[in-house]
């Protein structure tokens, strides 16, 4: 090729080249023109981008200002610039964007890199090259899908939204935007939720490891968690630790301590393992019903998982501690018992033919002693759970009808069914109800039952026993509940009257009704642990009822109140007199009756009223104790009512569900503040206690037992005649009317002798 014509081509491919370059600036700055005029959707304007606003959980809070739980469409919470520590800051500039404070949202180094490896080479493995400002536009934005054009119109419009940004916002500003929004993986948003979640602790707490793990999740939330994936975690802390020393953020000594460092959770997730997560759940049920209404009278609107809401509660966060921690001491005891007894090992083979036994698979399963995941089969799996103790526990302020601890079963993420609002057999924990309407209607403690055994023909023969076997002669009303006897409570349902019993369980706001038959005397109703436990307080509060209160504040984010709970008097269900009168004697029950074990077990001095409760067969185990600050109802026993103790040394209300309480209240004891608060005296009048002297048995007068004895033996010499005279005509039933009458003309004259006496 001549000279010439080489000079001729080189012009050529110049020309070309240029025409090229030309036709791509063309090409992009038509393609960024696009952009900017919202093609591919509008771009947020530098006024749009002043009002920034945050979607901010509402922090829920117990009444002695613990954290109890969130409320949240994301897990996110705002920190103020001052709560930001700097080695989180230097830890975030020298992993993400060492320019930062050089930029104007675009580092052009990082950008050409962009555009020539990854927009027109199609490198998506280049590298971002994003700044944090431009992190920040798609966190705040997101990002769409364009086909083919996805990664370069959505590069293009984070460059445009953190110009706009940085035009708007200084560094420190729009550093505290990224740390405030930025996710941490598990729908955890911002840094402050990170800290809570993964150390247990406030952003400003942050240690210089516990920063370099956090920034080093950013990189993958789920590649790098620290519980899923640990080694990936410390290998990605480390390197967050070492481009700080590189920057020269730490000093070599340092340097050296901080990767030493093991990787130390306090793991907190509220969601699932807050401290009292069936009550949270009711608190939000109940803020969304208090914020609806707001609306309706108002017109002002909230957003409970947005507006970053302040709730306080009723809540006891030291009793609610105390709660769980008694029922875990008594259910990890009896657990082991439980598994072993022959009833429940009966069970569990019964259960055998709803399962494949051979298949296993791996299971995640929660225990007392904690999370384990394990191979087995369906029926192993569905067994744990339903051969494990559960239990509930509600504790009410009787006077003000605040709740001072739910807990409303073992574990609110594998066990989420609410015990404290099941309804199970609530046993000789009615009887106080029972005797509550006996006094209204005029009877007095030393008024005398009969114990004797006795059979309920019309009521299918049905035949009562006392739980210890106990019969015979009378007791007073204050013996017969003190001591739960059951022959001497029906007497006293047939001498009170349904009626009477009927209305009592309505004032009471107990919801099932009661049958009309003698046998719900005993507690054959399903009540739930929520209504009996507002009945006991209503006890305690003398016969004023309270509606229990979950929620005493509600405020903005700013501190402006929208809601706080009225005062309330509550509403006389049932006079003084007749609750006190059923103080007294559950006080006795306390001390000398089926409740002494809190005594002697425990050890508890303080003024106590309370009651035992067995259901039969010792499916449910019942305690109730209260003083006039304290409501306490305590739930036993398993899922499946079907799956129960066999015997009463270990599934009485005694031996399940009192030690419960017995923990809860020795620990109350203990604490000088704690005991002042909630174990006042009960201040019963001394006139209460003298309605019992009386003597808790007597026999009964000599010519009344000689009839009962005659007429039962004529009783039972005509069975036998009965029996002998099969092929007779049974026309000899004018007898035993005329037997009937005689009976009853006697028991009229010795009931009339008896009153004399």
């Amino acid at each position: 090729m001549t000279q010439k014509k080489k000079g001729r081509f080189k012009k050529v491919v110049i020309g070309f080249l240029l025409t090229g370059i030309l036709v791509v600036i063309l090409i992009l700055g038509g393609f960024l023109g696009m952009i900017f005029i919202g093609a591919f959707g509008p771009l947020p304007s530098k006024d749009e981008l002043a009002n920034l606003k945050n979607e901010n959980a509402t922090l829920v809070y117990s009444n002695d200002q613990m954290l109890i739980g969130k409320i949240f469409s994301k897990n996110h919470t705002q920190v103020n610039g001052e709560a930001l520590p700097q080695h989180l800051i230097d830890a975030l500039i020298s992993t993400e964007d060492v320019r930062f404070f050089e930029h104007n949202g675009i580092d052009n180094r990082s950008l050409m890199r962009v555009i020539i490896k990854s927009i027109i080479m199609g490198n998506r493995s280049s590298g971002g090259g994003s700044t944090l400002t431009q992190q920040l536009a798609k966190n705040l934005y997101g990002r769409e899908d364009f086909g083919l054009l996805t990664l370069p119109v959505n590069k293009i419009r984070e460059a445009i939204i953190a110009v706009r940004l940085e035009e708007v916002y200084s560094k420190d500003e729009i550093l505290l935007l990224y740390l405030n929004r930025v996710p941490f993986g598990e729908e955890v948003f911002g840094i402050e939720a990170a800290a809570n979640r993964y150390y247990n602790k406030t952003v400003s707490e942050l240690e210089i490891d516990e920063a370099a793990m956090l920034i080093g999740l950013l990189k993958g939330n789920t590649y790098y968690h620290p519980r899923l994936n640990p080694e990936r975690a410390l290998e990605r802390r480390n390197l967050v630790l070492q481009l700080m020393y590189d920057q020269g953020k730490i000093n070599d000594e340092i340097y050296q301590e901080e990767i030493l460092l093991p990787i130390d959770l306090d793991y907190s997730n509220l969601s699932y393992e807050g401290p009292a997560q069936y009550f949270l759940f009711q608190v939000e049920n109940k803020a969304r019903e208090i914020l609806n209404d707001l609306k309706n009278k108002s017109d002002t609107e909230y957003d409970i998982e947005k507006d970053g809401l302040i709730i306080t509660t009723t809540l006891d966060s030291r009793l609610q501690m105390l709660a769980k921690q008694g029922i875990r001491k008594q259910l990890t005891q009896m657990q082991k018992a439980f598994s072993n007894d022959p009833q429940v090992k009966k069970k569990k083979s019964e259960l055998r033919d709803l399962f494949d036994g051979t298949i296993r698979e791996k299971r995640e399963l929660w225990s007392w002693d904690g999370i384990e995941v394990q191979e087995m089969t369906k029926l192993d799996s569905a067994w744990h759970y339903e051969s494990m103790l559960n239990s509930g526990v509600l504790i009410l302020d009787p006077k003000t009808g605040d709740v001072k601890a739910w807990v409303g079963g073992n574990h609110f993420r594998y066990l989420p069914y609410d015990l404290v609002l099941s309804k199970r057999m609530i046993a000789s924990s009615f009887k106080p109800i029972l005797y509550a309407a006996a006094i209204k209607d005029g009877k007095s403690p030393c008024d005398y039952l009969d114990n004797e055994e006795k059979v309920y023909e019309e009521y299918d023969n049905w035949a009562p026993r006392n739980y210890d076997g106990s019969s015979g002669d009378e007791t007073s009303i204050w013996y017969a509940l003190v001591h739960s006897l059951n022959i001497p409570t029906v007497d006293l349902y047939f001498k009170t009257g349904h009626k009477n019993l009927e209305e009592m369980c309505s004032l009471l706001e107990i919801e099932e009704n009661p049958e009309d038959n003698p046998s719900v005397a005993l507690g054959t109703m399903n009540i739930s642990l929520y209504e009996a436990t507002k009945v006991y307080a209503t006890f305690a509060n003398q016969g004023q009822m309270q509606q229990p209160v979950m929620i005493s504040k509600i405020t903005t984010s700013k501190g402006e109140v929208i809601y706080e709970k009225p005062e309330n008097s509550g509403i006389r269900v049932m006079d003084a007199d007749v609750a006190n009168t059923i103080t007294a004697m559950l006080q006795k029950a306390i001390n000398e009756g089926t409740g002494a074990r809190i005594r002697g077990q425990f050890g508890i001095s303080s003024e106590l009223a309370g009651k035992t409760g067995t259901s039969q067969e010792y499916s449910d185990a019942w305690f109730f104790s209260y003083t006039p600050d304290f409501a306490c109802g305590v739930w036993v026993g398993a899922r499946d009512p079907g799956i129960h103790f066999s015997e009463g040394s270990n599934g009485s209300g005694s031996a399940l569900a009192l030690p419960i309480a017995g923990n809860i209240i020795g620990d109350i004891e203990r604490h000088t503040d704690l005991r002042r608060s909630y174990l006042s005296p009960l201040k019963i009048s001394s006139r209460y206690t003298e309605m019992m002297e009386c003597e808790g048995t007597r026999t009964k007068g000599a010519w009344n037992r000689f009839f009962e004895s005659l007429f039962k033996k004529n009783k039972e010499k005509e069975e036998g005649k009965e029996a002998d005279k099969k092929d007779k005509p049974e026309d000899d039933s004018v007898g035993d009317k005329e037997d009937g009458k005689v009976k009853q003309f006697f028991k009229k004259i010795f009931k009339k002798k008896e009153k004399g006496d």
